[in-house]
């Protein structure tokens, strides 16, 4: 978890659950509510129980590898509205996206997992804080840590890195044909619907075009959507070529949230994904083109399509003797909170 959004401390997955849990479990605490546990066939694990689950869930992995991930499923406020909040459905929904994630991996041979197949369990919190890069809190009106008005129900799901037979190794963020998350986050948004008979407003699909004009709070959701992607885009990168949310933020808000803008940020993701430098990514965002390819800059980008080439022979001459899913060479030890 990325403290400076999040607000809280960080973690890693490349070791024991025990740190995350404990945060899950202080959230809980925090909404005056037992950090009760549920899985695909429990609606009652203590988190002792998750976290033997999760940590003896490792074998074949290595020291550096990621053991699990996190996940955030967030239905919006008028979902939970037609739904009352309701704990049981919340629960039931969780267990179905979790079936559409196991089925979402394309593995070799067109293979198919279910949930029976893959090692998770869940927590359901009803409140929601505020983040360092809320545009609330930017503005000063709100800070982190506090709570946010409205429905915010929502449910934290740690999943294991490895299936249940300990064979494969099962990476969401890794590449696109292995693992397609904007597909997995469609079909979650239809389970909904689905699953409970919710159909969307139109005012939840479309907005007005126009002026500046808009309403605020369509803009704080979009902004946060931007935050939560670039997010996703840092994990796929080195340090040194992380992209500021709030920079971002920034220059959607100067394009006024243009076609061009979501395209730009596509691709600079797509980039992420395939290994590539991500170093023209704020002049793609803020002009909407490509900058013109200065010789260090030259430099630079084939340094980095040198070390992903070390990377991946290194790979190539190791004795692998366990099959990696979605995986993508160099980045095994991120992390990914994804919400949908």
């Amino acid at each position: 978890m990325n403290p400076k959004t999040h607000g809280k401390a960080a973690y890693t997955n490349t070791g024991s659950s025990a740190q995350t849990l404990q945060y899950l479990q202080h959230e809980a605490v925090g909404e005056g509510r037992p950090a009760t546990f549920f899985s695909g066939d429990a609606d009652a694990l203590s988190a002792a129980q998750v976290q033997q689950a999760i940590n003896t869930n490792v074998k074949g992995l290595q020291a550096g590898e990621a053991k699990f991930y996190s996940l955030v499923l967030s239905p919006s406020e008028q979902e939970l509205a037609h739904i009352s909040s309701d704990p049981e459905k919340l629960r039931a929904y969780t267990r179905q996206v979790m079936q559409q994630y196991a089925q979402n991996f394309a593995l070799p041979g067109g293979r198919q997992l279910s949930s029976q197949d893959i090692v998770w369990s869940a927590v359901l919190h009803q409140d929601r804080t505020h983040r360092g890069t809320d545009p609330e809190v930017v503005a000063g009106t709100a800070k982190v840590g506090e709570k946010r008005a409205c429905r915010q129900a929502h449910v934290h799901v740690i999943v294991s890195a490895r299936d249940a037979e300990q064979k494969l190794t099962l990476n969401p963020g890794g590449r696109r044909q292995w693992f397609d998350l904007m597909r997995w986050q469609a079909a979650a948004g239809r389970q909904f619907e689905q699953q409970f008979g919710h159909v969307a407003q139109a005012h939840e699909k479309l907005r007005p075009k126009g002026t500046r004009q808009r309403d605020p709070s369509y803009d704080a959701s979009r902004l946060e959507k931007i935050a939560r992607r670039v997010a996703r885009i840092n994990l796929l990168v080195p340090r040194e070529q992380h992209l500021a949310p709030d920079t971002v933020q920034s220059i959607a808000l100067a394009r006024q949230f243009d076609k061009t803008f979501y395209r730009m940020l596509t691709r600079v993701e797509e980039r992420a994904r395939d290994g590539r430098p991500i170093d023209n990514a704020l002049q793609l965002l803020r002009m909407g083109r490509e900058q013109a390819a200065a010789p260090q800059r030259q430099a630079i980008t084939a340094l980095h399509a040198v070390q992903h080439l070390v990377r991946r022979a290194r790979q190539a001459t190791q004795d692998e003797r366990t099959e990696h899913v979605a995986e993508k060479p160099g980045r095994r030890g991120a992390e990914l909170d994804i919400e949908m």
